[in-house]
C-alpha cells in the first residue's frame, strides 16, 4: 500500500462503496458515499488479491471504517480500514439485490460530490437494512426510499402539497376515495417526518402499496 509522508494527509471516514470501476490487475477505484464528506473516490491499489487485507473493504455495498491518505486529482488512496457491514445476504435474492442497484443509481443521480448528506447516507443504510433482514417487498422498499429521498433533498413537500399536485385518486382507489386519500397522507407523513430507524415499521394494504408504488414511479418519470 501507498504510504503518505505528511501525517495530515491521512484521515479515516466510515463510508459504502456505491461503485468501483477496476484497473491494473488488481487495483479498484471506488465511488465512496461517506458521512463527513459526501462522495469521495479512492483508489485500492493491491486490494483485488485474495490474500489482501482490504479485498473485504471494495466490495459493492461494503460499509467500512476507512483509513485514506488525501491524494491528487481528488483520488484519495485506501490504506487500511475496518468492515462493518457488507449486506452479503442482498446477493442471495436476486429481486433485493436489484432493488439496491435501483437505490444506488438513483442515489447517485442526484448527489453532488464533495457535499455531506449525513442524513441521506443513514436512509441509505436504513434501507439496505430493510432489504436484507425483512421480508417487505423490494419494490416496495424502494419506492419507500425513493419519496423519502426526494423529501430529504428538498424536491417533495408535505404530504398534504404532494397529494394535492399529483391527485390523490389512482388506478387503486375505491369507493370511498375521501377516506382512502386521508390514508394515504398519513402514509406519506411517515414516510417524510418518521424516525429513520422506524421508516420501514408499517403494514399497507395491498391496493394502498400499488398506490405508494404508482405515485413513486409517477414522480421519477417528471424527473426525467
Amino acid at each position: 500500500m501507498a504510504r503518505c509522508m505528511d501525517k495530515e494527509r491521512y484521515f479515516s471516514v466510515n463510508a459504502i462503496v456505491l461503485k468501483y470501476s477496476d484497473y491494473s490487475e488488481s487495483s479498484r477505484i471506488l465511488t465512496l458515499f461517506s458521512d463527513e464528506f459526501g462522495l469521495i473516490k479512492a483508489s485500492a491499489r493491491a486490494a483485488r488479491r485474495k490474500d489482501s487485507k482490504t479485498l473485504p473493504l471494495i466490495q459493492p455495498f461494503a460499509f467500512c471504517r476507512y483509513d485514506l491518505c488525501r491524494g491528487k486529482n481528488d483520488i484519495h488512496t485506501v490504506t487500511g480500514g475496518e468492515l462493518i457491514e457488507n449486506f452479503y445476504d442482498l446477493t442471495r435474492d436476486i429481486g433485493r439485490f436489484s432493488a439496491a442497484g435501483t437505490i444506488t443509481g438513483e442515489l447517485l443521480a442526484n448527489l453532488v460530490q464533495d457535499e455531506p448528506e449525513p442524513e441521506v447516507l443513514r436512509l441509505y443504510l436504513n434501507t439496505l437494512f430493510a432489504l436484507c433482514y425483512t421480508k417487505k417487498a423490494p419494490e416496495l422498499i424502494s419506492a419507500v426510499f425513493s419519496l423519502r429521498l426526494r423529501h430529504e433533498l428538498g424536491f417533495l413537500p408535505e404530504a398534504e402539497e404532494v397529494l394535492r399536485r399529483n391527485g390523490s385518486k389512482s388506478k387503486n382507489e375505491n369507493k370511498n376515495a375521501e377516506t382512502d386519500a386521508g390514508i394515504l397522507k398519513n402514509v406519506l407523513s411517515h414516510i417524510f417526518n418518521s424516525e429513520l430507524k422506524q421508516l420501514y415499521g408499517f403494514e399497507l394494504s395491498e391496493d394502498l402499496a400499488g398506490t405508494v408504488l404508482e405515485l413513486a414511479g409517477r414522480l421519477k418519470t417528471e424527473d426525467r
